[in-house]
């Protein structure tokens, strides 16, 4: 008998679709699916019910935000605790255990420099039970804000990716070469106001949530929450994010990738690695490592190629350190640990 809770093809490309565009509508996707708007809606509930979800998440770079990737080492049987902690914070992102379940990766995001020296400099070393950690500032996001790893399975064709694209596409948050006179300049942020921030706090719940339904949580009235949304996705300040457990899809192994890449190649390696179709993440960050990446892989044998084909290819890599994915705390909710 047929598991029917396996993913198929058309569920590959309806994750693949709702990447693009997580608020797009379902008689928008049928007919680029070739499938009818009851066949979508009901492979829609049948994903939600087997791990899917997409919430609405301030990017906090573009809000004037610093984001961290904290490495931090505890004694074996702390980790977890100290992860499900950590995942209890507003200011936390993806939070994962890796290298046998003594090691912690946690992306956290500061408003200021005092809460850079709060986190970094009186919480964190004084947590109970870790033994170290470093923190890498992220300088510059090749890919993963926002995800697009379903992206590039290649469930949709070309023609078909092309028309989900959402009606705009967001500016990049920084040139990919600024110009020499701009170096020196502070990029210009998103400004929240109150309301705005109520909209945000309610699409952290469900960022498919109808206007009426945002409408009875902020007590705005459906015309604003529609404008407000619209002006929060179009400047950047928002993005609506899916998520789905990748070993549903059967890849089941995961990996972080410390690297030393030669400063004057970061921007050429990090745009080539975001291209791979292994890769969730790459960032250049501050640290001993310039490059981080987060890979998804089948298993480990695809692991090993990747790493030995692709990753041992690049000249301007330096050295590699891979740090298998154990177990993940927290992946998108900004709420509280998944």
């Amino acid at each position: 008998m047929t598991d029917t809770s396996t993913p198929d093809r058309l569920d590959h490309q309806l994750l693949h679709a709702l990447q693009l565009d997580g608020r797009a509508q379902f008689r928008r996707i049928a007919p680029v699916l070739q499938v009818s708007e009851h066949t979508v809606a009901r492979r829609y509930r049948r994903l939600r019910g087997t791990g899917l979800h997409i919430v609405g998440e301030p990017d906090a770079e573009r809000l004037g935000r610093t984001r961290w990737l904290l490495r931090l080492r505890c004694v074996p049987d702390a980790a977890l605790s100290i992860a499900e902690a950590l995942a209890r914070r507003p200011d936390t992102g993806y939070i994962s255990l890796a290298s046998g379940g003594t090691e912690l990766h946690c992306i956290i995001h500061t408003g200021s420099a005092k809460e850079d020296e709060e986190v970094l400099l009186r919480v964190l070393p004084r947590t109970p039970r870790v033994t170290s950690f470093d923190a890498h500032c992220f300088l510059r996001t090749f890919c993963g804000n926002p995800p697009r790893w379903y992206t590039k399975l290649g469930a949709l064709t070309a023609e078909q990716h092309a028309a989900l694209l959402p009606p705009y596409t967001p500016e990049p948050a920084a040139p990919p070469v600024p110009p020499l006179a701009a170096l020196g300049t502070v990029q210009r942020t998103v400004e929240l106001d109150a309301a705005d921030h109520v909209l945000v706090d309610a699409l952290a719940r469900d960022g498919r949530a109808g206007l009426p339904e945002l409408a009875a949580e902020t007590g705005l009235s459906p015309s604003s929450v529609r404008r407000r949304l619209e002006r929060l996705r179009e400047t950047g300040a928002i993005r609506v994010n899916v998520d789905f457990p990748p070993a549903r899809l059967g890849y089941r192994k995961r990996a972080m990738l410390w690297l030393r890449v030669a400063p004057g190649a970061l921007q050429r390696v990090g745009e080539t690695l975001s291209a791979h179709p292994q890769t969730d993440l790459v960032a250049a960050t501050t640290g001993p490592s310039n490059l981080i990446a987060t890979v998804i892989c089948r298993n480990a044998t695809e692991l090993y190629l990747y790493l030995n084909h692709h990753i041992g290819a690049l000249p301007d890599i330096q050295s590699v350190e891979t740090a298998p994915v154990i177990r993940e705390v927290k992946r998108l909710t900004p709420r509280g640990p998944a």
